[in-house]
């Protein structure tokens, strides 16, 4: 009869699940990496264009984008390939112009064609130009316009009355608004004849209510003058207007 030695301790058998347990270790998922999406956009709506006009236009973005490999690499539509779905469909607008049922489906069908393909490839020049409009517009695609248009310089402003003030010494102007202003000064100065003298110039944050100038010498005419500032900058002072204060 076998006995168990008492110095010998029994060993505990491993098991794949503990040693896998023991040696696996959790690695935290990686973040979903998103791309920015393109800002340049092509007027696409081929699929409105009469055949020969779309045969031109084939011929035209086969050129632009096969001209250009260093803008355009590997392009999902072959540049030569385009080009001859071009000349087809030329050629099949010739031949159903005697009626013949085979050419009209022959252009019906290279129509379909194409539309694809420029598709394909506006998509392809959106995404590879780097929102960079010079690359974009050497593909020959036409840029969408983005919906915002550039600041314009802001217009001259004008008064829309200069009357007295309650007090002796004041005189109170309205403004009347110009598009794109952000706020308005206004001038004046002691006439001289018809020659203005040194002007004191106030400024006008808002216009909603008239600006009421004090100060100014009665029995004397004064000429004044308005100004707006728009995003790009100040307008030219408009003409003088004249007023013998009270």
């Amino acid at each position: 009869m076998s006995t168990t030695d008492p110095n010998t301790t029994a060993s505990t058998p491993s098991t794949p699940a503990a040693a896998q347990a023991s040696t696996t270790t959790s690695t935290p998922p990686s973040a979903p990496t998103t791309k920015k999406p393109a800002s340049l956009k092509a007027v696409t709506g081929f699929g409105k264009f009469a055949p020969n006009d779309l045969a031109n236009m084939a011929h035209h973005i086969a050129k632009g984008v096969g001209g250009n490999p260093v803008y355009f690499p590997n392009p999902p539509i072959d540049p030569a390939s385009l080009d001859a779905s071009g000349n087809t469909l030329a050629e099949a607008v010739l031949a159903a112009m005697d009626g013949g049922k085979t050419a009209k489906a022959v252009v019906k069908k290279q129509h379909k064609l194409i539309v694809q393909d420029l598709n394909l490839l506006a998509v392809f020049v959106q995404n590879v130009c780097n929102d960079d409009p010079v690359i974009f517009e050497a593909s020959g695609f036409t840029l969408k316009p983005t919906g915002k248009s550039a600041p314009q310089p802001v217009a001259v402003p004008s008064f829309r009355s200069l009357d007295f003030g309650m007090n002796s010494g004041q005189v109170v102007a309205a403004v009347k608004s110009v598009a794109g202003a952000k706020s308005y000064f206004i001038r004046y100065a002691v006439m001289n004849g018809t020659t203005p003298g040194p002007w004191t110039t106030v400024p006008a944050a808002t216009i909603r209510k008239a600006v009421t100038v004090s100060g100014l010498t009665p029995i004397t005419m004064y000429g004044f003058q308005v100004q707006a500032l728009g995003v790009l900058g100040y307008s030219d002072w408009s003409t003088t207007e004249t007023i013998v204060v009270n």
